[in-house]
């Protein structure tokens, strides 16, 4: 028969030495700065998609448009001009920024934005009209941190053909 005496104080068995628990610790607390630094990136990348989804959008609302005129004489040929916007109010286009109020349910608008703009329109020739545009999130294209985004179309007057 065996019998098992206690251990001697300071030699247990079982459980964590306290260098163990330390390296652990460090372990996870380099993880967790690591995540930290991560975080920061994704949230400015994501800020600069929304404002990139904003413009291209925009873009989007006015070549749509001018894509859907039946009537050759009212697409202007100086870059001004009116069109609806998503609400049904009506933009002029050579005010230079546009703000929109994305509907949602009720009054409360699920999402506002504004954006600044230069708007030209061309004739070249006798049935072809060349619409740019030059976008820029936020108000004011004066900020040089901030590159324009530029659009390109071209409309062909079938009817005259």
């Amino acid at each position: 028969m065996t019998t098992h005496l206690p251990s001697p104080i300071g030699t247990s068995r079982f459980g964590f030495t306290l260098i163990e628990i330390m390296l652990a610790l460090l372990v996870i607390s380099i993880g967790i700065v690591s995540m930290t630094g991560l975080l920061g990136t994704s949230l400015d990348s994501s800020a600069k998609s929304h404002s990139d989804l904003h413009v291209v959008s925009f873009a989007d609302m006015v070549f749509n448009y001018y894509h859907s005129v039946t009537d050759w004489s009212e697409i202007p040929p100086d870059g001004s001009g009116l069109i609806p916007d998503y609400t049904g109010n009506t933009v002029d286009l050579s005010s230079g920024t546009f703000t929109c109020r994305v509907p949602g349910v009720g009054n409360t608008p699920v999402d506002t934005y504004t954006v600044s703009y230069t708007f030209n329109a061309q004739t070249r020739g006798q049935n072809i009209k060349e619409l740019s545009l030059e976008i820029w999130p936020g108000l004011g294209n004066t900020n040089n941190q901030t590159r324009a985004r530029t659009f390109y179309t071209e409309i062909y007057n079938w009817a005259d053909k």
